[in-house]
């Protein structure tokens, strides 16, 4: 059974190609998803667009980047011709920082005060600290701070950036880094880190479930804040 928002987006994507008076082998060559692609979109069957897909309706619609996935979420598209004229297109969206705290887990605390204290211990001993014993302590202390941002960057990605929509230059300045760090021993870690890289579009080799988790994931907080 085809979903309310699907065949809503369905409708959007067919009336487009049909308005500029295109086959699908057309939206294809303009850059476009695949023929089955496109059938799968215009009648809402198969699974969720992916966000690859998403970006290549824009293009080879016509839309300004960020319609298609803003449609399946309920919006509208943008086309590129009125994204074009000043008049009708609005003013840019204010980067939120807010909120001026966040929820951390006990365990994140937990493992902060432990390179804390190793760290503090060698104030009695620094002349035999060793440098393995410095970097070991270093080490799990930016790994734990590095945790504790993280949950505060995933609020201001989710607030700020999601599928199509471009991180803005100040956020992406301040914490890029944190779409860059490697993959750890920790899988619920990895899985932040790879779902702050999907928030901001960087690109992730993920399965459909997981992707339609990210998804869900980020609609259930871009509700709740509206």
């Amino acid at each position: 059974m085809v979903s309310d928002n699907r065949a809503r987006f369905g409708r959007f994507v067919i009336e487009r190609r049909r308005t500029l008076n295109l086959t699908q082998d057309e939206v294809r060559a303009a850059g476009g998803p695949s023929d089955a692609a496109q059938t799968r979109a215009e009648n809402g069957t198969g699974p969720e667009p992916s966000q690859r897909t998403l970006r290549r309706i824009d293009t080879g619609l016509n839309w300004a980047a960020g319609s298609a996935a803003r449609t399946l979420l309920g919006g509208h598209p943008e086309p590129l011709e009125a994204a074009d004229n000043p008049i009708s297109s609005g003013p840019p969206r204010a980067t939120e920082f807010g909120p001026d705290s966040v929820a951390v887990p006990l365990e994140m605390i937990v493992e902060l005060m432990t390179p804390h204290a190793m760290l503090n211990s060698f104030r009695d001993r620094w002349p035999e600290v060793t440098q393995q014993e410095f970097d070991k302590a270093t080490d799990a202390l930016n790994e734990a701070v590095s945790r504790i941002t993280g949950v505060y960057v995933t609020g201001l990605l989710e607030t700020n950036a999601g599928p199509g929509v471009p991180v803005p230059a100040l956020i992406e300045f301040a914490f890029g880094h944190h779409l860059d760090e490697p993959a750890g021993d920790d899988p619920t870690e990895n899985q932040e880190r790879l779902y702050r890289r999907w928030l901001a579009g960087r690109p992730i080799d993920v399965d459909a479930d997981t992707e339609s988790r990210f998804r869900r994931r980020w609609q259930a907080r871009r509700g709740a804040d509206a």
